[in-house]
């Protein structure tokens, strides 16, 4: 009898090892997937958190300059009331953010707390109505003034939902590159024979006689990068002449009319103007009224004072030998009669010019 109580309280001891056994299994096992399920949330919350690059406005400012300035960047999760966003900006920067000048999407905070770091001031943010993820946070403030030395500074966020990110703001052009040149100036002005293949001074009409024109040609070429072209201006020692007698002048152009049409055995001197082309896209060259009597007559050339008579609106540039459409033909025509003075006769022209840089 004694070993049957004896066997069944084993019995009994051994049932309640079991349960109790089972119960902590089951509450051990319990615990595991609680903490598991825990552990998986909390790096599913986390996984929301999002690196992120603010947008600054505006992203560039002058030295000393107060104005609003605000920081916007799209959250990854619910921004719910109470929730907080750091607002850091380097320390250079002159005011304080209040509920008063700061706002989270128009509406202000409901606290706004201060503390600093090494270099920046960091601005913590109560969020007084609630933003759903995906939304654009701005915040504005009118309280800064940027710092007095150029330079790029830093603005950052931080939200307590994870989200983060940094921009800067360029005070002053501290991040702009200045790059300087300079093309020397070209300027040359010579007198060239009828094909450029040469200078030259002279212009020989020959031995006139009352049954032909004389003629003698040169050419004014004039190379500069004067981006506003050039005048050509010329002066004459006086009319053709032999010291005591001067040749019948040519009339004056009048703007593509007048002048003289010389012809053999009417006495008549003057000169045909035959303005060139401009290397230059767009450029031309004109002869001023005085000068322009058309593609035939000759024009009076006598003016004794500097007188204008070509104009250029752009650069030029031409060929070094052979330019022959990129210069000005001058063509100097006599004709005499039978009863025109004989003897030696000269006239001397000068030409300047004038570039328009």
């Amino acid at each position: 009898m004694l070993q049957q109580i004896k066997k069944k309280k084993f019995q009994k001891d051994k049932q309640k090892q079991f349960l109790t056994k089972l119960v902590s299994s089951i509450l051990l096992f319990g615990l595991i997937l609680y903490t598991g399920y825990s552990i998986f949330a909390i790096v599913r919350e986390n996984s929301k958190a999002s690196g992120l690059t603010p947008t600054i406005t505006p992203s560039a400012q002058n030295v000393s300059t107060t104005g609003a300035v605000s920081l916007s960047f799209v959250s990854t999760a619910n921004l719910n009331v109470g929730s907080t966003i750091t607002f850091a900006y380097q320390s250079g920067y002159a005011g304080t953010l209040t509920t008063a000048n700061t706002t989270i999407n128009t509406i202000s905070p409901s606290s706004v707390t201060i503390n600093s770091t090494s270099g920046f001031v960091n601005n913590v943010l109560t969020v007084a109505s609630s933003i759903p993820s995906g939304s654009t946070v701005t915040i504005s403030t009118s309280a800064l003034t940027t710092p007095s030395a150029a330079a790029n500074y830093a603005f950052s966020v931080q939200t307590s939902t994870g989200d983060y990110g940094a921009n800067f703001q360029y005070v002053g052009q501290a991040n702009v590159v200045q790059v300087t040149g300079f093309i020397p100036i070209t300027l040359s002005f010579v007198i060239r024979t009828v094909a450029d293949s040469a200078n030259t001074n002279v212009c020989n009409l020959g031995t006139a006689t009352s049954t032909s024109v004389a003629s003698c040609q040169y050419r004014l070429k004039v190379t500069t990068n004067a981006k506003n072209g050039y005048t050509v201006s010329m002066q004459a020692s006086g009319g053709l002449t032999n010291s005591s007698d001067i040749l019948t002048n040519s009339a004056p152009g009048f703007g593509g009319t007048g002048g003289t049409n010389i012809v053999p055995g009417s006495e008549s001197y003057g000169v045909v103007v035959t303005p060139g082309n401009l290397t230059s896209s767009g450029g031309n060259i004109t002869t001023v009224s005085l000068f322009n009597a058309g593609l035939v007559n000759s024009v009076r050339y006598d003016y004794n004072v500097p007188t204008l008579l070509l104009a250029a609106n752009k650069s030029n540039n031409p060929a070094a030998f052979g330019a022959t459409t990129t210069t000005s033909l001058i063509t100097h025509n006599l004709a005499i009669t039978p009863g025109s003075p004989s003897g030696n006769f000269t006239q001397t022209i000068t030409y300047t010019v004038s570039p328009s840089f």
